[in-house]
């Protein structure tokens, strides 16, 4: 699936893991012997407030961008809460009112003030890209910003990462069905979303 050399998006929302790409022996294994298949530019888009996605940025020296799309905790000012959901049936409603206060807490106004969804549109429009899903659960309050990338001609592959439950369950099925709500064209969802037996568990935080 695709697991080549072309950009990389790795949608990050995630407070408690084992593993990160800082300290993976595998994936300093993976650099230093196959150099040549991995992506020139790695773009983490991280939706948690909080300082988590600086633990995904590695020792290794391909270039990795860092985007807090809804800003972070230390510039309070940057913060964006509300609704990401134009696509829903009620939302024309809302803007047929005429009233500024009802968009206040809608998304895709709050973007505006700040440059970070310019540069992760920048992104997606300058190659091919694949989109790395961990611990995000693709519901409906970003359902603007995720049918834009999953959509996107350049978008080749969506990949979730699920989480494995102590009596071997898991929720590789509820993130598919969330992803689907973020499709408009089902043709391209069947197409670009990863199968269960090639995607893999979350690392999940030791006990200790």
């Amino acid at each position: 699936y695709f697991e080549g050399n072309m950009k990389k998006i790795l949608l990050l929302d995630i407070e408690n893991l084992q593993a990160d790409l800082k300290h993976d022996d595998i994936n300093n294994e993976l650099y230093h012997k196959n150099q040549a298949l991995l992506p020139e530019y790695i773009m983490i888009v991280n939706f948690n407030y909080t300082s988590i996605a600086n633990a995904y940025l590695p020792e290794v020296h391909f270039h990795f961008l860092l985007n807090n799309i809804h800003g972070t905790l230390d510039l309070p000012q940057s913060i964006i809460f509300g609704y990401g959901d134009e696509m829903d049936k009620h939302y024309q409603e809302l803007e047929d009112l005429n009233d500024n206060n009802y968009l206040a807490h809608i998304k895709s106004c709050k973007y505006l003030e700040a440059s970070n969804y310019r540069k992760l549109l920048e992104f997606v429009e300058s190659a091919p890209f694949q989109i790395y899903i961990m611990g995000h659960s693709c519901g409906n309050s970003d359902r603007t910003l995720l049918n834009t990338l999953f959509e996107h001609e350049n978008c080749i592959s969506i990949k979730p990462f699920y989480y494995q439950k102590e009596d071997g369950s898991d929720n590789y099925t509820e993130i598919a069905q969330n992803i689907s709500r973020n499709f408009k064209d089902k043709q391209a969802l069947r197409a670009k979303v990863v199968p269960k037996d090639c995607c893999e568990p979350l690392p999940q935080a030791s006990a200790n």
